[in-house]
């Protein structure tokens, strides 16, 4: 199995991270949200507590003075079903800071000797106060040092935390609080409520986390295809415009060279011819100079040729003209055209054939391939064969160079293609190929190349054409 993560891994835990995290941050926000909701409807019931059961039986005076064994009673039965039973200790008391009611009898009368606490005195001066008492802390979790009594130790044993709540008892409109309402609550209930209520936002929030991710993870995975993509692309016009690049400097080289030799031969032959006399050149001389010149000549307007030929190709506008033509003496014309047969031994395969063909294009088509041998074929044989096919003709041209090997063989078809290794191959621009391949598919044909038995190169080009009787002939040229 490969170390490295795939694209899929990698973006499902980019989406899956700050998800995670959101989830957590989300958890605790609503879990301490829903944990001082449920602190605040505990305050609030024992407020409600205070107004609905508490002041409608006293009054200010007998918080002062104390309450009779008949409102104690009364007191009793109005606070025994208060919050449904919840309530763990009650306790009353007056602006003295003692007790004037407990559910506790033995509380009643009993005072704080150092003075009212903390939350005793905050809810005199009129704010309601709440704290968590819990069992397992020091002091049995008073965080105000206020004494806790042993009944209160009992409640805490039993419950383990206990919610004191601090309520002031107000007698009139713009009064100060004539006394306090004290009262503990089980905190269980309430852990237990704001749990529920955790299980289902953790719940809520997995169902939620989860559509986002999916939702989110066909996004993240093609906005990161898409930027592969694009990488790619870009990498792509970036190395199509080095080759191009390259290709063009290649192309000029290849060009001017093309074309400054054949030039200078020219000029070379003229000036000779110009000066004859004066140098004393013989008419065999003459001649021979003259013959150098045409074929020097022949040189620049085939390379000409060529790339206009190139030119019109790649904007669609070359149409063949086909005509009767005798194929068999096409290629001969165009093997003593191009000289190859006095640095080659020829073998022509090629009885008369006449096909409906556009000879100029036939003619340019054999021109190439034979000077493509000349140049890059070290062999010292070739062979030229026109074969008649059902409908049209086969043209062979085969050497025992050293071949074309497969992964050059459809790119050398390319324009200003000589394959990987340019130093190999003897100078040229590179579109003899081409022309061979373009002119093949304006027949309807195709062209190729393939190792010849016994070693070599054998380049096929297949021209559809109909085949005409011989009186239909009209001379070539």
């Amino acid at each position: 199995m490969s170390s490295r993560l795939s694209l899929l891994q990698k973006v499902a835990i980019a989406a899956a991270l700050p998800i995670l995290v959101l989830g957590v941050v989300l958890q605790r926000g609503l879990e301490s949200q829903v944990r001082q909701r449920a602190l605040a409807n505990a305050v609030e019931s024992t407020k409600l507590v205070a107004t609905l059961g508490i002041q409608p039986q006293l009054s200010a005076g007998e918080l002062t003075s104390g309450l009779s064994d008949r409102q104690i009673a009364e007191l009793d039965r109005a606070l025994a079903g208060a919050q449904g039973g919840q309530l763990a200790r009650i306790k009353i008391w007056n602006r003295d800071a003692t007790i004037v009611y407990s559910d506790d009898h033995s509380l009643i009368g009993r005072s704080s000797p150092d003075g009212p606490s903390d939350s005793l005195a905050e809810s005199l001066a009129g704010e309601t106060h709440s704290e968590l008492l819990d069992a397992d802390a020091p002091g049995g979790g008073d965080e105000d040092g206020e004494e806790v009594d042993v009944g209160t130790e009992k409640l805490l044993n039993a419950y383990g935390e206990l919610l004191e709540v601090y309520t002031p008892l107000t007698f009139g409109k713009g009064q100060a609080p004539a006394g306090v309402f004290e009262m503990y609550v089980p905190y269980g209930p309430t852990e237990s409520t704001v749990a529920r209520d955790v299980h289902r936002i953790q719940l809520l929030l997995i169902v939620g986390l989860g559509v986002l991710y999916l939702v989110l993870l066909p996004i993240v995975l093609g906005a990161s295809r898409q930027l592969r993509k694009q990488a790619q692309i870009e990498r792509e016009a970036a190395d199509r415009l080095r080759q191009a690049d390259e290709l063009k400097t290649q192309f000029l080289t290849a060009v001017s060279h093309e074309l400054r030799t054949p030039l200078s031969a020219v000029l070379g032959c003229a000036i000779s011819l110009r000066t004859a006399d004066d140098l004393g050149l013989s008419r065999e001389d003459v001649r021979d100079l003259t013959e150098r010149l045409e074929a020097n000549a022949r040189k620049l307007n085939r390379l000409v040729s060529d790339l206009l030929d190139l030119d019109r190709l790649a904007q669609g506008i070359i149409e063949p003209r086909r005509a009767p033509t005798d194929v068999a003496e096409l290629v001969r014309q165009a093997i003593a055209e191009t000289g190859v047969a006095e640095t080659r031994t020829v073998h022509v395969d090629a009885a008369p054939l006449v096909v409906d063909v556009d000879a100029a294009k036939v003619e340019r088509i054999v021109e190439s391939l034979l000077v493509n041998v000349q140049r890059h074929s070290t062999g010292t044989n070739l062979w030229v064969r026109v074969e008649p096919q059902d409908e049209g003709v086969l043209l062979v041209v085969e050497d025992d160079g050293a071949g074309v090997p497969p992964e050059l063989r459809a790119r050398i078809f390319e324009p200003f293609d000589h394959g990987d290794d340019v130093k190999s191959y003897a100078p040229g621009v590179g579109v003899g190929l081409s022309i061979v391949a373009n002119f093949a598919q304006l027949h309807g044909g195709r062209a190729w190349v393939e190792d010849r038995a016994g070693g070599g190169a054998s380049f096929h080009v297949e021209l559809p054409g109909a085949i005409t009787p011989a009186a239909a002939l009209e001379p070539v040229g």
